[in-house]
């Protein structure tokens, strides 16, 4: 068979001489490929023009193989796996596995949930690691070229080529330091009177501003969150200072006398840490949904879709 014979060789063909091969019968080889006795007489008769050979003659005991059909069969079957394992996809067992999987999470995430997280991927796949990046750079970008396994967090839009899956819905609360003197009466909203309010920015507007490439590449994050609550509320008064996410604006809290609108289960930690009060909003907005974005098309049984799985879990128990 010469080269043009080779690329216009159609490789379901080979299937079938693997298949009579094996059973000596185009019966049974139509049966076990699910085709028809004489769809299998058409294939082998194909097979015999690409490779210049009669390859089977019938004999006394069913079809039988001639010298260059059994040269060839070996290599052909060899082939056959060699392609049947290139496009299979393994089922991914978390127990054995060595992988390591690459997650965006912004430092609360870390705090609320990734722990949880952590947690199970010791329990059930002690030799996976898991690698956590911060919420800044190229993160559509980095999950179309599979640096990025999962980007989690709160989402404007989200392109068509990912995937969303929701976790956990979010609100906020007010918190001041435990020992702040606002708090030795009744604990109201207005105990916020007068306060200086901490601003949280996000951390990431000028660079979406500049670049602009998650708009453009498909991922854009909620910015500022917090301020629909801070609209709606009279009682603490805009500050000088700003910090950039829910994690420095909870320190800078605890040391100072000012006031913050922090997510509910960080705020939670720190009160139950003795080192916060918590004064619900006046008003309370639409909570914000927080969600985890993965490339469209994984295979339900593979690392990723277990890793998303985990994650769904944990965040069910927040």
């Amino acid at each position: 068979m010469n080269d043009a014979h080779f690329r216009n060789l159609d490789l379901n063909l080979l299937r079938v001489l693997d298949a009579l091969l094996v059973e000596e019968s185009a019966t049974r080889a139509g049966a076990k490929l699910g085709l028809t006795q004489s769809a299998v007489s058409h294939a082998l008769g194909r097979l015999r023009l690409s490779l210049g050979d009669e390859l089977f003659v019938r004999g006394p005991s069913g079809l039988q193989p001639t010298p260059r059909a059994i040269e060839i069969g070996a290599s052909v079957r060899e082939a056959l796996k060699l392609l049947e394992v290139a496009v299979s996809v393994p089922v991914f067992d978390p127990a054995t596995s060595q992988r390591a999987f690459h997650v965006s999470a912004s430092a609360y995430l870390c705090t609320v949930l990734m722990p949880g997280v952590v947690k199970r991927l010791q329990a059930e796949a002690p030799g996976v690691a898991l690698r956590i990046r911060g919420v800044e750079g190229p993160l559509a970008e980095d999950l179309d070229r599979g640096k990025l396994d999962l980007v989690i967090g709160g989402f404007e839009h989200v392109a068509p080529r990912f995937t969303h899956t929701p976790l956990f819905t979010e609100t906020g609360v007010w918190v001041i330091r435990a020992d702040h003197p606002a708090a030795r009466g009744e604990i109201t909203p207005g105990a916020l009177d007068g306060l200086s309010c901490l601003n949280i920015s996000g951390g990431h507007e000028e660079e979406e501003a500049r670049a602009g490439s998650r708009r453009e590449l498909g991922l854009k994050r909620i910015a500022r969150w917090s301020t629909d609550y801070a609209l709606t509320s009279n009682r603490c008064m805009e500050g000088p200072v700003t910090v950039p996410d829910a994690s420095s604006a909870l320190v800078m809290v605890s040391r100072t006398d000012m006031a913050a609108l922090l997510p509910r289960r960080l705020a939670k930690i720190a009160a139950q840490n003795k080192r916060a009060i918590l004064i619900e909003p006046h008003h309370h907005p639409e909570p914000v949904l927080f969600g985890a974005v993965t490339r469209s098309g994984e295979s339900q049984s593979g690392p990723v879709s277990w890793l998303l799985g985990v994650i769904s879990e944990v965040a069910a128990e927040l």
